[in-house]
């Protein structure tokens, strides 16, 4: 059986319109007329009747249309299936990351994993925070790691570490020698934040809000080092991840930490369909072990 042409036949059925269905589906009428005799021909029953008000199924209609939903699903897992099969042959695994984990784990962490399975093609890529649950969703990706809060629905989910923030101000603010803040301090600041595509804007918004005022941001951007940059310019301050700004503070910066913080929680990810999938077991061990033994040395960074 063609699962277009159940699709093609589910669309009559919910828009009681053969013209309507083909305009949604972005077929002739007469394309989407044959495809539904087809289907008749091929189970030798009629499916739809006309009425004075369209289309309607009939009875051996009413009974594909209830079956199809689960047919369709079926037939999806098995191709989903088959393409697991083809991934694993070749040896391939995809994992994406939110920008900053890598660097935040260092380059060691992919060499090492190389080193121990030369058998596994690793291809990863970096994408900011909100494209990550969605591309191992819809199986883009294999493996990600996501930053928190998202939906876990769908998802096996490990959470790995967290990482505090902090206030990042050049050394002539007037905030520069306070040994800690709130973020009541940040009203009527100039801020530069990562963009509303990273989950930190949403959580300094959040936080802020509850202080009981709206964050002046005069500038969103893609990537943390600008939010370094256009601060050490003394042209702004900014709220930035301890982890990921340890190593890009230089002598006119100072990281002041709140003391009404938030965590930046970082976690493993993958759709539960593929639970079964070697390579993401791999993976899944090879972090949490890599992580376990350098738990010290991320503690004391973030600790900093």
């Amino acid at each position: 059986m063609d699962t277009k042409s159940l699709i093609w036949f589910r669309e009559v059925c919910d828009c009681k319109s053969i013209n309507k269905a083909a305009a949604n589906l972005f077929i002739t009428p007469q394309g989407l007329s044959r495809a539904v005799k087809s289907l008749e021909g091929e189970l030798g029953v009629s499916l739809l009747e006309r009425t004075a008000f369209g289309v309607s199924p009939t009875i051996y209609g009413d009974r594909l249309y209830e079956r199809s939903e689960t047919l369709l699903f079926n037939f999806e897992n098995l191709v989903a299936e088959m393409r697991l099969l083809e991934q694993q042959e070749k040896g391939l695994l995809r994992v994406v990351s939110s920008f900053g984990v890598f660097r935040i784990l260092g380059i060691e962490f992919i060499m090492e994993f190389k080193e121990r399975h030369p058998e596994i093609e690793l291809d990863y890529m970096e994408y900011p925070d909100s494209f990550i649950e969605k591309y191992v969703r819809n199986e883009n990706f294999d493996i990600g790691f996501a930053i928190g809060p998202f939906n876990k629905e769908g998802l096996t989910t490990i959470k790995l570490f967290s990482s505090g923030v902090s206030l990042l101000v050049y050394k002539n603010h007037p905030l520069a020698k306070r040994e800690s803040v709130s973020f009541a301090d940040l009203e009527n600041e100039k801020l530069i934040l990562e963009s509303r595509e990273f989950k930190i804007n949403a959580l300094v918004d959040s936080a802020c809000r509850n202080a009981g005022f709206f964050p002046n941001v005069i500038y969103h951007t893609s990537g943390f080092s600008l939010c370094h940059k256009m601060t050490t310019q003394e042209r702004c301050i900014s709220v930035v991840v301890d982890l990921i700004s340890k190593d890009m503070i230089n002598e006119n910066l100072r990281l002041i930490p709140f003391e009404d913080s938030f965590d930046w929680d970082v976690y493993l990810i993958w759709n539960k369909k593929k639970g079964n999938n070697q390579f993401i077991k791999e993976w899944k061990d090879y972090t949490l072990n890599y992580i376990e033994s350098n738990k010290i040395d991320l503690l004391e960074d973030a600790n900093r």
